[in-house]
């Protein structure tokens, strides 16, 4: 199941052009041409990931998170498992070019669930993204198995740290609380919290 999701992904990634692709994942890009007062179709967001995301946020009470978290909270909410591997797939899309608001992909391990997702109370400058990336380079997936043994390195004491810099960071500089992104999700989306 887990490797018929990642091939899915990949085989949809391969079918757009190489201009689509996320740089640094800024976002979507700002509508062009046309006349004033038009936008560019918007991408419809389903409101069970919005849900879902605002689930792991309150409950984990965290700004950086992992792909796998809001999988599973997905999970628990579409019991059809044709719909949620499609919404699953939709989900990291959307996080990855930006179609969420408040959500960055700063670090990706073969679009799986040990991706890590930073939800931001701000709009984040490429300096500040490039600190978060450095901080989630020092996740295990970077570290080859050999290593993590040699070095006598804990994988999940790890992830943990990683996560938890990655987070103060944020605090630091937004100045605000998990759940204050939890709660503009929710306006944003018109989701009851």
């Amino acid at each position: 199941m887990q490797g018929e999701t990642k091939s899915t992904v990949q085989d949809y990634v391969k079918t757009m052009s190489k201009g689509d692709a996320p740089a640094l994942n800024r976002g979507a890009p700002a509508p062009s041409g046309g006349q004033a007062g038009q936008t560019q179709i918007e991408t419809q967001i389903d409101k069970r990931v919005i849900k879902a995301i605002i689930n792991v946020i309150k409950r984990r009470r965290k700004f950086a998170f992992l792909y796998e978290d809001v999988m599973n909270e997905l999970k628990k909410m579409i019991p059809n498992e044709d719909e949620y591997v499609e919404l699953m797939t939709r989900t990291i899309l959307d996080i990855m070019f930006g179609e969420i608001k408040y959500l960055r992909t700063i670090s990706m391990s073969d679009w799986g669930d040990e991706d890590i997702i930073a939800a931001l109370p701000f709009e984040p400058d490429s300096e500040q993204m490039a600190i978060l990336e450095l901080l989630a380079e020092h996740d295990t997936t970077r570290y080859y198995r050999t290593d993590l043994d040699e070095f006598h390195l804990d994988p999940v004491n790890m992830r943990k740290r990683v996560l938890e810099a990655i987070n103060a960071v944020i605090r630091a500089w937004s100045k605000r609380k998990p759940t204050d992104v939890a709660r503009m999700l929710a306006e944003e989306y018109g989701i009851e919290a």
